[in-house]
């Protein structure tokens, strides 16, 4: 179907309404950036598509974002193309349009009436015959004589319309520099055929300050080293841009420059090559040569500013710019005044965030794939994947991968990740034990070392007094019988053990450590209740001890005083 130029048309925005059911969620500003800036600067390029209502106005059936863009950007009325086609076939071509971007239009265009050719006429005819009666009328009212007024009407200035107030308020004289963007120093001859080795190589280098405009063969540019991020072939705005691109070619210049090998390489404008690639359409090329931390500022606004990008993709960008912009702010030098550009806050207002957020978003881009794009899934909170991204690349994996067979991940176990990373090797049983909370193991609390008790005093008499011998003549007060030495007791077998050699002394310090594990039912009769404490259960076991050995003790003491 030929497309005829004269068929484009300027509509009122107002006047441009959604098809029924393709209304679109509404999209935050910032998305629109890079469209809204090209449309200030170069105007709406590419027409919208329309079909005729009956009551005047017009639904949109291709060409919603450009149309967001324009109101965002003031304009107030739109070029489009007007097609006569039913509701329905304009829905179908939507349909279509979303698995082939080829999919042709359907209807015929529309051409502006002739009545409204003819109204435009005799307005603009009306206008001109009307012109010189008010000259006319002007000139009779300065030679009429001064008619009596009202004093306080005559005090009061005239009003001064809106166009003679702005007149006044704009500045005279030549026009001040200001910022122009690109400035096209020299125009380059085309090269429309494919290139060769060679003729990759020979551009010439743009000094600073200047900047080349020339048509390419698409294969003449390739992508930049610094530029890794993807482009997303399923998202709506990559579908409207081929077909833009399909009806009306490249309109927007690419920004390239010229590579460490020679050759141009990508800026901004990689998906408008990629599409021209594809249809072996010419690509119009801005070569600019910039510094490397303007060139990763650039590159990433580029993406920063796409209507859908995944969080792999956006922390990334963000991180570059932000070092970017770091090491252009540079340092203060001693003995230099005044605040510090704080990049970290300027960049969290830009994207319309704060700061903690942005750090956490930037602390992603070490993150693993399949992390962000769980959290693109909305399975995996920020916070959580922060945390995670401190682990090392291949326990991020065993993270992915337990979390596929719904190994349930908390703030608290990847906090015990993050923590263990920094002084062990996390395999994969590790990490599951640790998000399972099997991990770390609990504390064997030792029992304290037993004290060893203090020799009772013996229950023997030490003296026995004897009768006084009055025969002997001697006071009975005076005499002090000494008793006869008794025999040694001996002491009472506790248990037939071998006595230790000299050498072979006892480790008694060992002796206290040795760990025993009770269980079973015969561990239960004692302790019935099973509402006690493990703490509570030792302590009890400890008693029973001790009152065991308080009762050998006595039954060594009664074996002494019966032996004797």
């Amino acid at each position: 179907m030929a497309k005829e130029s004269n068929s484009i048309q300027s509509i009122p925005i107002e006047k441009i309404h959604a098809l029924p059911g393709t209304e679109q969620e509404q999209q935050p500003d910032k998305a629109y950036g890079s469209l809204v800036s090209s449309i200030l600067i170069n105007g709406v390029k590419e027409p919208v598509i329309l079909r005729p209502m009956e009551n005047g106005d017009y639904q949109l059936v291709s060409g919603y974002r450009r149309k967001r863009a324009a109101e965002l950007a003031k304009l107030k009325e739109l070029p489009a193309q007007v097609y006569d086609m039913t509701e329905k076939e304009a829905l179908d071509y939507r349909a279509r349009a979303a698995k082939d971007p080829k999919a042709s239009l359907p209807g015929q265009p529309v051409k502006e009436t002739e009545e409204k050719l003819e109204e435009t006429k005799s307005e603009d005819k009306s206008k001109t015959a009307k012109a010189p009666e008010k000259a006319e009328k002007k000139e009779k009212k300065a030679a009429e004589p001064n008619a009596p007024v009202n004093p306080e009407k005559a005090k009061k200035p005239a009003a001064k319309s809106k166009a003679a107030a702005a007149k006044e308020e704009a500045p005279s004289g030549p026009a001040a520099t200001g910022p122009t963007g690109t400035d096209i120093t020299r125009i380059l001859e085309s090269r429309l055929n494919p290139p060769t080795a060679k003729s990759k190589k020979d551009f010439p280098a743009p000094g600073e300050g200047e900047a080349f405009s020339v048509l390419l063969h698409p294969a003449y540019l390739k992508k930049a080293e610094i530029n890794t991020f993807s482009v997303d072939r399923e998202s709506d705005d990559f579908k409207e841009l081929y077909k833009s691109i399909e009806r009306f070619g490249v309109k927007d210049p690419v920004l390239a420059q010229i590579g460490a090998d020679g050759e141009l390489e990508i800026l901004s404008g990689q998906r408008r090559h990629l599409i021209a690639t594809e249809l072996n359409y010419p690509v119009p090329t801005i070569i600019q040569q910039l510094d490397n931390d303007d060139a990763g500022i650039l590159v990433a606004d580029g993406n920063l500013h796409r209507e859908h990008i995944s969080t792999y993709d956006l922390s990334r960008a963000l991180k570059m710019k932000a070092e970017a912009m770091k090491r252009k702010a540079g340092r203060q030098g001693k003995g230099q005044s005044g605040p510090r550009l704080d990049t970290d806050e300027a960049l969290a207002k830009e994207m319309g965030m704060n700061v903690a957020k942005l750090n956490r978003l930037i602390k992603l881009s070490e993150a693993a794939r399949p992390i962000c794009d769980l959290v693109d899934e909305g399975n995996l909170a920020l916070s959580i994947a922060y945390n995670i991204a401190f682990l090392p690349p291949e326990a991020q994996g065993h993270v992915a991968d337990l979390i596929g067979i719904n190994v349930r991940v908390s703030n608290e176990n990847t906090t015990v990740l993050k923590s263990l990373a920094k002084t062990e090797k996390l395999d994969y049983d590790k990490i599951r034990d640790v998000l399972e909370g099997r991990y770390p193991p609990p504390k064997v609390v030792e029992p304290p070392k037993p004290v060893e008790p203090a020799p009772l005093p013996s229950m023997a008499p030490t003296s026995i007094s004897k009768s006084p011998d009055v025969s002997a003549g001697v006071a009975p007060s005076t005499v002090i019988p000494v008793p006869p030495p008794m025999a040694e007791p001996k002491p009472v077998p506790v248990a037939s053990t071998p006595a230790a050699s000299p050498e072979e002394k006892p480790d008694r310090e060992n002796s206290y450590v040795t760990k025993v594990i009770l269980t079973g039912d015969r561990l239960r009769k004692y302790f019935p209740d099973v509402s006690m404490t493990p703490r509570q259960i030792e302590n009890s076991v400890y008693d029973a001890l001790e009152e065991r050995r308080q009762r050998l003790e006595k039954a060594r003491q009664k074996s002494e005083i019966f032996t004797r």
